[in-house]
């Protein structure tokens, strides 16, 4: 991915790692996960927590290929049904789910959705219209793209009223909570146009419908000089 992943892959064990951020569990509800990447790698933990808080979850987890999944047992203990997606590309190898309620498709994930919500893909034990909760993670094209679909080619499906949140993934430096602002994410008021700023050092997970991803991927391209640099 970079210097910065090149770095990191320098670790040893007992280096010291900082985490940071939560996210807030819902109860009694059904939750869609969506994740792309290394999306997933985040998604199976949170999906445990779901479903052990009560919630009913349908996880649609989106690769560039099908050998690029991995801790399938954990995406799989995550959720109720897996919807698993492999991108479109001469080199496709399909796969049999491990499980009997879960799908597979070959596309994008908004193209599994779609063909989740019409029957294409077999019997539904959870359905889109019953979503009360969304959580997206992935790249910013991603969730922009998640953010409009659902008031889009996803609104025959998802019927119900529903919240939506974004992990996002925010340029960020000095980890002390609001101090050097390099996080500083832009969102809009869909309803007054109104801007403000947040830290998304603070609280990664933030309202879909509010992020301005246009801003973030301006954002997220600030370091590509020096990533280059530091990379040659």
């Amino acid at each position: 991915m970079g210097s910065s992943s090149r770095l990191c892959a320098t670790w040893k064990a007992g280096d010291p790692v900082v985490l940071m951020g939560v996210t807030e569990i819902p109860t009694g509800q059904t939750v869609l996960l969506i994740g792309s990447g290394l999306g997933n790698a985040v998604l199976f933990s949170i999906g445990k927590a779901l479903r052990a808080a009560g919630n009913k979850v349908i996880y649609f987890a989106g690769y560039n290929l099908a050998r690029d999944r991995f801790k399938v047992e954990d995406v799989e203990a995550a959720a109720d049904i897996v919807i698993w997606s492999v991108n479109k590309g001469e080199n496709v190898v399909p796969f049999t789910p491990t499980r009997p309620q879960d799908k597979t498709f070959v596309g994008n994930i908004l193209e599994a959705m779609i063909a989740y919500g019409k029957g294409e893909l077999g019997e539904q034990p959870i359905s889109l219209a019953d979503v009360d909760h969304l959580i997206v993670i992935g790249s910013d094209r991603m969730m922009d793209a998640v953010k409009h679909a659902r008031f889009d080619v996803l609104k025959p499906y998802l019927t119900k009223a529903h919240h939506a949140v974004g992990s996002i993934n925010s340029p960020m430096q000095c980890m002390m909570k609001g101090i050097c602002a390099q996080c500083l994410c832009k969102h809009v008021d869909k309803d007054s146009g109104k801007e403000f700023f947040v830290y998304s050092c603070y609280n990664q997970d933030q309202d879909l419908d509010k992020v301005n991803f246009p801003n973030l991927n301006a954002r997220l391209k600030q370091n590509t000089v020096q990533e280059l640099c530091l990379n040659l």
